[in-house]
């Protein structure tokens, strides 16, 4: 039963963090904002399994408040980035959105007035007792630009780790023991499945980002936990640099990997979403994303997910991760009627009633399940919830670098494809990486 599992292994970290004691439900039958309105949405749960989810938590909220129109919009990761601020600058995009935090996305929007505070919400439904300060962190920013700390912008309804999913059945058919322990396993076990003649790597860079979390998981694999204060710096936009030895382990990896055959056939022509159903049909021995395919993931019961393996010495290796994109309210929430339905929206969607719903999608949610809530966690959720619990104990949750910059994003994504054809050298990619960074920082 997930309540069973919820109480062995998420307990104490829910405690440690303040995010079961003390909690109050506060559900669809408190609504006060009631008023006959339109309330537009846009979200990114573009895949199957999170559609249905949103269907139904859209329709329980709809069913909740029959006065108002919900007009909801989805659309992939890649289009909401590219075209949110555009739409809320131009006073046609929606009220409550989803929002990539750092600098290119969040960040930026709030520079220019265009996200509303959430603090207001954050203490009239006690999110903050849902939700651990390290993570609420990731949706500040101040009125100096600085990220990490000020204002509240957002909240997330999904715990996020990027880790190694791996499929069971193909590995043993290529003879690989497990678990893999180590890197150095890891890399021993794709030689091996390699050398039976299957491709090692599942991956897709036509579109979506399997390729930067590939990049990113295995570079933050390279750093412990007690020595996180450089990435931390570097993320929060406190100045660094790219050019770390994991991170030209990771890339110097990668584009081998891609010169020697490791990736799965036509990888360049394939995206992300659809080497995830490849991977689930079978082709491939590991895929590196995150647990937001467990949906996906579970319809295969051979798959499981472990963090990305670290090197000998590290004993608290960094997985990248966090929530997922923040529900946040747009400024196109002028009045102060609107803005409560945009937070009793949001509240909803990370309230413990949603998270049953992810739950029983096979989904991480950010709110704990309630114990009696009935819900049996599938392997791969178990699994994830296990590790969930480990990287908060061990202070081990990395970060997206994209969040570094404004332009970031854009950078690896114009980059790595360079780096994969060996048209750019592992050297030239960091350097690219670094001018990114050095621009946006003399920029402050």
């Amino acid at each position: 039963m997930f309540s069973n599992f919820i109480s062995i292994n998420m307990a104490s970290m829910l405690k440690k963090t303040g995010i079961l004691a003390g909690a109050t439900f506060v559900g669809l039958g408190m609504s006060t904002a009631v008023f006959a309105e339109t309330l537009t949405v846009w979200d990114d749960h573009d895949s199957e399994s999170r559609a249905a989810v949103m269907t139904e938590l859209n329709a329980n909220f709809q069913k909740a408040h029959p006065e108002v129109k919900l007009d909801h919009t989805v659309r992939d990761f890649q289009d909401l980035n590219l075209t949110l601020k555009l739409a809320v600058s131009s006073g046609d995009g929606p009220v409550v959105t989803k929002v990539n935090q750092g600098a290119g996305d969040m960040g930026a929007m709030v520079k220019e007035n265009l996200l509303v505070p959430v603090d207001t919400y954050l203490k009239k439904y006690g999110w903050d007792k849902n939700q651990s300060d390290s993570l609420l962190a990731r949706d500040r920013w101040s009125s100096k630009g600085e990220f990490g700390v000020g204002e509240t912008y957002g909240i997330s309804s999904l715990a996020e780790i990027v880790g190694l999913y791996y499929n069971e059945k193909v590995l043993k058919a290529a003879g690989v023991e497990l678990p893999i322990k180590n890197f150095d396993d890891f890399l021993a076990a794709l030689d091996k499945v390699k050398a039976a003649g299957t491709p090692p790597l599942t991956i897709g860079t036509a579109k979506g980002h399997l390729a930067l979390h590939m990049l990113a998981g295995i570079s933050q694999a390279h750093i412990d936990a007690s020595d996180r204060k450089a990435l931390d710096d570097l993320i929060y936009g406190r100045g660094g640099t790219w050019n770390t030895p994991g991170n030209l382990e990771s890339v110097r990896l990668a584009q081998k990997w891609a010169t020697n055959g490791y990736f799965s056939d036509g990888y360049q022509g394939i995206s992300g979403d659809d080497a995830v159903q490849l991977f689930v049909a079978g082709q491939g021995a590991f895929l590196i994303s995150g647990t937001w395919y467990f949906g996906d993931m579970q319809n295969n019961p051979d798959i499981h997910f472990m963090p990305i393996p670290a090197p000998a010495g590290i004993k608290h290796p960094l997985s990248v991760g966090g929530v997922d994109l923040a529900w946040a309210i747009t400024g196109l929430a002028k009045s102060d009627k609107m803005k409560d339905l945009a937070g009793e929206y949001i509240n909803y969607m990370v309230s413990k009633d949603a998270s049953v719903t992810w739950a029983r999608a096979g989904y991480l949610p950010a709110t704990p399940v309630p114990e009696d809530a009935g819900v049996n966690a599938s392997p791969l959720l178990k699994e994830g919830i296990a590790i969930w619990k480990s990287l908060n104990d061990d202070n081990a949750l990395g970060h997206y670098p994209d969040w570094a910059s404004p332009t970031m994003l854009k950078t690896f994504d114009e980059n790595t494809p360079l780096l994969l054809a060996n048209k750019q050298t592992p050297e030239e990619l960091i350097g690219k990486l670094d001018a990114d960074y050095a621009a946006y920082m003399k920029s402050k």
